[in-house]
This record gives structure tokens, C-alpha cells and sequence, in this order.
């Protein structure tokens, strides 16, 4: 089973990456002359890819303690634990007062890396928008 989530995991998380990515795009480019406003959603929607994908993790670590496959720190973690215990673990925050006991380790550092993927193709992402939302605003200053 912790296999299965440490090949399906970051897969999803990719897969969920990249079609969100390609939905923000989509609906800048829908978004005819509407100046900063396209960054701003193609941000928020980045950022809500962000957030679904720390859950899909949070569930799966949550899974997998239920099951007894993996072990943390605390005792039968909630949802809520779970999932925070996912974003610090997926921004590489890591504050350490959640950690895995025992098996799990491997899909702990899988995960860190996976978000650091992640952030920095949101990062490259919203530079591309900005720069084409720049590169809009100034051509079309110059036909004014």
C-alpha cells in the first residue's frame, strides 16, 4: 500500500499541477483586455491547485496511518492534522512537531520534493503571465 502512494501521490499531484496550469491559462486568455486581473486568476487558480494537492497528500497520509502502513508522531491523526501535517512536509516548511515514526520516511521527502517541483513550475508559470500581460499593456500604450 505505501508503494502505491508513493507512485500515485506525486503523480496526481502532477497530473491535478498540470491541468490547473492549463485551465489558468485557458481563462486569462478568455479574460479579453482585462489588464492585471488575468495574473491575479492565474494566481489564485495556481494557488487553489496548490491547496487541492496538499489534501489529496493530507488524505493519503491519513490513509495510510488508519491503516497502520505508516506511524506519526501523534496519535491518530485527524483530517486536519493530516493535511497540515501535508503542507509542511509539501512547502518544505517542516516545522517537526508532526514526523513520520517509521515507514513513510521516503514518501515524506517524495512529497517535499514534489511541492518544490510544483512551486517552482507555479513560479515559471505566473512570470510567463506576467510577462505576457506586460508585453499586452505595452503594445498597447504604443497604439494609443
Amino acid at each position: 500500500m505505501l508503494v502505491i502512494a508513493t507512485i500515485f501521490l506525486p503523480l496526481l499531484s502532477v497530473g491535478l499541477h498540470y491541468e490547473f496550469l492549463v485551465l489558468a491559462s485557458a481563462a486569462v486568455r478568455a479574460l479579453p483586455g482585462a489588464g492585471r486581473a488575468d495574473v491575479v486568476l492565474a494566481v489564485v487558480l495556481a494557488l487553489v491547485a496548490h491547496v487541492i494537492e496538499v489534501v489529496a497528500f493530507g488524505i493519503g497520509w491519513l490513509v495510510l496511518t488508519r491503516a497502520g502502513v505508516v506511524e506519526l508522531s501523534i496519535p491518530s491523526p485527524t483530517l486536519a492534522e493530516a493535511i497540515y501535517f501535508s503542507g509542511s512536509v509539501y512547502t518544505s516548511l517542516g516545522f517537526g512537531d508532526i514526523v513520520p515514526m517509521s515507514s513513510g520516511r521516503f514518501l515524506v521527502v517524495l512529497e517535499a520534493v514534489t511541492g518544490l517541483v510544483l512551486i517552482a513550475w507555479t513560479a515559471s508559470f505566473t512570470f510567463y503571465q506576467m510577462r505576457e500581460s506586460w508585453m499586452d499593456d505595452a503594445g498597447q500604450e504604443g497604439r494609443q
